[in-house]
């Protein structure tokens, strides 16, 4: 096992996982280079991944937007990414590219359970599958892949598998990043609630507009919030 982290580390994702170790690793003293598919932190507010980007690439990590890698290769102690414009070599490859549900292997179209077409099982509020008397929570399901959520599924499947009636709510589920700056979010995006017909609205302000931050030495950052329309 390596006892010093690496002298250049490509990371390939732009997720969570990707973000919070890309920044790890570039503090312990690697150079690091990421490669996301299409921008960082895709599946939130894009305003989010463009800020966590400035703060990244004022650290020193490279990143590489809308690159995703068409072909992976190690030769010695040097991994190869080759992608459009070339190639990017380092001493150390992180593929945080996702989870896929394991769940190919279980056939569980003999047994009626229905799987979305990433093969997560997929699931009600009560943690049932469309199997009545099946059940399923964590990442093998469709519900975001967070411990949190796994860990409050799970006793809500343990609870209705002993004839009770619990339900978990994902409509205002607060998640966290950890970043520096941090990122945390709750409830919908504008986009998401327009998409749904809600007529919202959203303000934003930077911490460097804010007193407690700016004293703390702090203000890196926004906080963002969206509101529905009154008439």
């Amino acid at each position: 096992m390596a006892q010093q982290p690496p002298t250049h580390l490509i990371v390939l994702g732009g997720s969570v996982v990707a973000v919070e170790l890309a920044q790890a690793f570039q503090r312990l003293g690697s150079r690091v280079t990421m490669l996301a598919r299409s921008s960082l932190l895709s599946k939130t507010d894009p305003a989010i991944g463009e800020g966590l980007k400035a703060a990244f690439e004022a650290e020193g990590i490279r990143i590489l937007l809308n690159t995703p890698p068409d072909a992976v290769s190690r030769d010695g102690g040097t991994s190869t990414v080759r992608i459009d414009s070339g190639e990017v070599k380092g001493d150390a490859l992180l593929v945080a590219t996702g989870r896929a549900p394991n769940t190919d292997s279980m056939a569980l179209d003999k047994a009626g359970v229905t799987t979305d077409e990433r093969g997560a099982i997929v699931v009600g509020e009560n943690m049932r599958t469309s199997v009545a008397h099946v059940y399923a929570a964590g990442d093998c399901t469709n519900q975001p892949q967070f411990v949190y959520v796994a860990a409050a599924a799970g006793a809500r499947a343990a609870t209705n598998m002993l004839g009770g009636d619990a339900a978990l709510e994902l409509s205002a589920m607060p998640a966290v990043i950890f970043t520096d700056p941090q990122v945390g979010m709750v409830g919908q995006t504008e986009g998401q609630a327009k998409a749904q017909g809600v007529d919202a609205e959203s303000r934003t302000l930077t911490l460097d507009n804010e007193v407690g931050d700016r004293a703390n030495g702090s203000a890196r950052g926004r906080v963002g919030c969206i509101g529905q329309q009154l008439q």
